[in-house]
């Protein structure tokens, strides 16, 4: 599995933006785990900019949960979007982005669950725009190469990461994935898993 993003001369084009039609849609069909809801339908696209990557991702999420307020709460137990990123492939850290719809985010860096630090500023950076309504709710932030250097030596041609729909405490518990998690139980953070994202 691979996926192949569009580069675009435009520095972090707005959700609406036509430069995104021009864009690779990626699409979570990967739901292994047994004894929870149906995961609602997501997508995903990627565009790389002279300065940076934007993501833009959708669900049709019905029953929205947003309690999360604040940077860094657990926007897992929310309806949530997610993006785990490796942008150098010689680092065995990487980076999670999760977004709940009202674009409170949680972010991660560290080589698996247990060693992580948690990123506690940059967010005006990663210009996060959440677009929530019943069943149609889209999530826009950019990710500046000035960003991923502070944290990692390089930015790979050839990267790899996973994207992931959840929900651990809406009324209809649900996971699923890009590339394939071949794990017991969900567990999103798992580099193994991840696959190519390559840019062309």
């Amino acid at each position: 599995m691979e996926y192949q993003v569009k580069k675009t001369n435009v520095i972090n084009p707005s959700i609406d933006s036509s430069e995104w039609l021009q864009a690779n849609t990626g699409v979570l069909n990967n739901c292994i785990w047994e004894g929870y809801h149906p995961a609602p339908q997501m997508q995903f696209k990627i565009l790389r900019g002279p300065e940076g990557i934007s993501i833009l991702m959708h669900t049709n999420e019905r029953s929205l949960r947003a309690v999360a307020k604040t940077w860094l709460d657990p926007v897992f137990e929310d309806s949530c979007m997610e993006f785990f990123f490796k942008p150098d492939i010689y680092d065995k850290r990487y980076i999670n982005f999760e977004v709940n719809p009202t674009g409170v985010m949680h972010i991660g860096i560290g080589s698996d669950r247990y060693d992580r630090a948690l990123i506690t500023d940059d967010r005006d950076m990663l210009s996060i725009v959440s677009d929530a309504h019943e069943g149609d709710w889209t999530v826009k932030f950019y990710i500046p190469d000035e960003f991923l250097l502070k944290y990692f030596k390089n930015i790979s041609p050839v990267c790899r990461g996973n994207f992931y729909k959840c929900g651990d405490k809406t009324d209809h518990i649900h996971y699923a994935s890009w590339a394939p998690v071949e794990t017991a139980e969900p567990d999103f953070h798992v580099a193994d898993f991840f696959d190519k994202i390559r840019f062309i």
